[in-house]
């Protein structure tokens, strides 16, 4: 199938962009590791962690592609080829794909511990802004995240383009992309922000940003199941993601904004307004998934039935990938 083929060349295309931005993410964060430890040669072990992080990455992304090759099909419609395998035995709850979020979290590890490194030993306070490697460029490599985020999921989408899935897959990137900038802005307070905050204070802000690298692999677990045997677990799970982002992100990061601003008249930063909005907005998409997680799952209703009941919120239905969904 020629659809077959032109995903390959870009499913190469993305490995090799995911590749270089690991590589280049990795060079630059042990560098500057590197460089404030120049006694000690334990620093240099980080590249080993890279390699490792490369080397999965890349068999994720060859995993993706046998996968995908092997339920697409000659059927076409509209140029697009793919063909839902039909499958006989219910999907795992590890989802059919679970080296997406397992390499996610594999790699969001290896950089926290850099960032942690780079935060903690006092190399913050060295860095200047008119050398080459100051504040701004670590700003940068770290929030080259995003990008790993962007390519690895679009290792794993081959959903033509206007489906409900499609949009959900992309509204995803979107949005994890501005969390970790977001999270980088946090991080700058310890760069730009105050230099008399405390030490426990300080260790709130890198914990609290540890956690948003961690949070995208809910969604990519989800994004692992490509058929309705995810529609059991994917309203809980997506009621446990919306108030941990909530309760663990957008409050905890606009709180210590306003204090910030307050106490010390700080610069109010433009993300401050985007967790004002995401909480708004948070609320007002968990109130009707309470009211159906309480009629399907608190009420007299057998969880046998809420299994095979079709798809009612758009999450679902995007989740679904099947074409039956659309007449939802």
């Amino acid at each position: 199938c020629n659809f077959v083929v032109r995903r390959l060349f870009v499913h190469i295309l993305d490995g090799i962009w995911l590749m270089a931005i690991l590589i280049l993410q990795g060079t630059v964060l042990n560098y500057y590791i590197i460089n404030h430890y120049k006694n000690s040669v334990t620093p240099y072990f980080l590249f080993v962690a890279d390699f490792l992080c490369v080397a999965t990455f890349v068999g994720t992304l060859a995993a993706s592609y046998h996968y995908l090759k092997k339920v697409s099909g000659e059927d076409c419609e509209d140029g697009f080829c793919f063909k839902p395998r039909i499958r006989l035995t219910p999907t795992s709850r590890l989802g059919v794909m679970p080296l997406s979020y397992a390499s996610w979290l594999f790699y969001v590890m290896i950089l926290v511990t850099k960032v942690a490194v780079i935060f903690e030993s006092g190399l913050i306070e060295s860095l200047s802004a008119k050398n080459h490697f100051g504040p701004q460029l670590l700003k940068v490599t770290i929030a080259c995240a995003s990008f790993v985020f962007l390519l690895l999921v679009e290792g794993h989408n081959w959903t033509k383009r206007g489906t409900p899935r499609y949009s959900y897959v992309t509204s995803v990137c979107a949005k994890t992309g501005i969390e970790i900038f977001d999270s980088v802005a946090f991080l700058s307070i310890l760069m730009e922000g105050p230099k008399n905050l405390s030490e426990p204070f300080k260790d709130v802000i890198l914990i609290l940003s540890a956690i948003n690298f961690f949070l995208p692999s809910v969604k990519l677990y989800q994004l692992s199941f490509p058929d309705f045997s995810i529609h059991k677990m994917s309203l809980p799970i997506t009621i446990i993601y919306l108030f941990l982002h909530m309760s663990c992100i957008d409050i905890p990061f606009l709180t210590v904004r306003l204090y910030l601003w307050l106490a010390y008249r700080e610069n109010a930063s433009m993300f401050l307004m985007k967790n004002i909005l995401s909480i708004l907005l948070t609320l007002r998409c968990m109130y009707p998934e309470l009211v159906e997680f309480k009629h399907e799952y608190l009420n007299n209703k057998s969880i046998v039935a809420a299994k095979y009941a079709k798809p009612r919120t758009f999450e679902e239905i995007a989740l679904s990938g099947r074409k039956s969904a659309e007449d939802v």
